[in-house]
């Protein structure tokens, strides 16, 4: 009796399961091009480098990319090409008139700016 509630039992619980990955499981690294050219940015010592660095990274329309523009612009150098960069990519089209509306910009975004790049690995 003891036998047939054994096999009995052993029939009901089916076979045993077997842990494996899941199915897709990727190897590869996610890469963050932006992260990765603001790195080298902030590394870069040759200013003209450094401008260009940021000439690419521009169009991404990434807000860690305005904060980079910003600080730059905050800096009180007022290097033009960054300044035109900002009003460019990120001002929109009916501000983009002077150095003023691109300050008055930096002014009002620049906490939420600095939220959302927080947001970002």
């Amino acid at each position: 009796m003891a036998r047939a509630v054994l096999l009995l039992t052993l029939f009901l619980l089916g076979p045993p399961a077997v842990a494996a990955p899941p199915e897709g499981l990727s190897t590869r690294m996610t890469v963050d091009p932006v992260a990765d050219g603001l790195r080298r940015y902030r590394r870069e010592t040759d200013p003209v480098r450094r401008r260009a660095l940021l000439r690419q990274l521009a169009p991404t329309g990434d807000p860690r990319v305005a904060l980079a523009l910003g600080e730059v612009l905050a800096s009180g150098d007022f290097p033009f090409p960054e300044v035109s960069l900002l009003a460019e990519f990120y001002l929109p089209a009916d501000k983009r008139g002077s150095t003023d509306a691109v300050w008055d910009w930096w002014r009002q975004n620049e906490a939420d700016l600095r939220r959302r790049a927080k947001e970002l690995p």
